[in-house]
């Protein structure tokens, strides 16, 4: 008896300290800047593709706003998605990724830092063509890659 509450112990710890190490890693894709006030002119939503965390669903969302973007978690994935914002004019591109067996995100990449995300979206088409009406050059070519991590080499 004793050995077993030993092991059930050990197996929820190491579930506990796993999911701690989870929510930090995700916690490294955050990017937020000091935006100005305002609405979002348009709403998304998605799924998120970044370094250690990658969701389905309706878990993230993509806002565009008359100064950039901004890609968050719902009010119930805000501990895993994080938040990540960026004005237009410090995005390099945005093109579309897919991994096997995805759907396509809109990979934004940054202008001279390592900063990037993915959201992922059947909303690709229409978040390319708003991105590009404020001067972000978009690639519509589909990158399929086998891993996140080569999309930050």
């Amino acid at each position: 008896m004793l050995l077993e509450i030993a092991l059930v112990v050990v197996l929820v710890l190491a579930g506990v300290s796993s999911f701690v190490v989870w929510i930090r890693r995700a916690a490294g894709n955050a990017r937020t800047i000091d935006p100005p006030a305002g609405g979002p002119a348009a709403l998304f939503r998605g799924g998120v593709m970044a370094r250690h965390v990658l969701t389905s669903g309706s878990l993230a969302r993509l806002e565009l706003f008359d100064w950039g973007v901004r890609l968050s978690g719902t009010v119930i994935s805000r501990w895993i998605v994080p938040t990540w914002e960026a004005t237009y004019d410090q995005l390099a591109i945005a093109e579309l990724v897919t991994l096997p067996a995805s759907r396509i995100a809109v990979w934004l990449r940054l202008r001279g830092e390592p900063h990037a995300i993915g959201f992922l979206t059947g909303d690709h088409r229409e978040i390319l063509t708003l991105l590009q009406e404020r001067g972000v050059p978009v690639n519509r070519a589909v990158t399929q890659v086998r891993r996140v991590e080569e999309l930050y080499r």
